[in-house]
């Protein structure tokens, strides 16, 4: 993940200065820290700035009230080996799954040879 800027279209660092462009607090400025991604899955911009006797406030905004946006990029390699992880724990579940229901089975076939067991241990 990057953060990207609109206008530009280059990549802010870590610790560049991102100034706000949209919003009450236009032209507020704060220092970049991180990209977090949130519980909804959305990312945010982490974002400090100083804060006098309280030290440094830190902040999580859209990264569009800074004119930036988020660039994820996913290679092909990471998405081929993402679905071959996936088929394979699929493949790993039903084989599980298949051997979980061959002990009822086995339970079956058990209690259908008891009369031959108890045949041939009680003459």
């Amino acid at each position: 993940m990057k953060l990207v800027s609109c206008v530009t279209g280059e990549e802010i660092q870590t610790g560049h200065i991102l100034r706000v462009q949209t919003g009450a607090t236009a032209g507020h400025a704060w220092k970049f820290e991180k990209i977090a991604q949130r519980a909804d899955g959305v990312h945010h911009v982490h974002v400090t700035r100083h804060g006098g006797k309280v030290g440094r406030i830190h902040r999580e905004f859209h990264p569009s009230i800074f004119g930036c946006e988020i660039k994820v990029e996913v290679t092909w390699l990471q998405s081929v080996s993402h679905a071959a992880y996936q088929t394979w724990s699929k493949i790993d579940e039903y084989l599980l799954a298949g051997l979980f229901a061959l002990v009822p089975l086995a339970f079956f076939e058990h209690y259908h040879w008891s009369e031959y067991i108890v045949a041939i241990f009680g003459s």
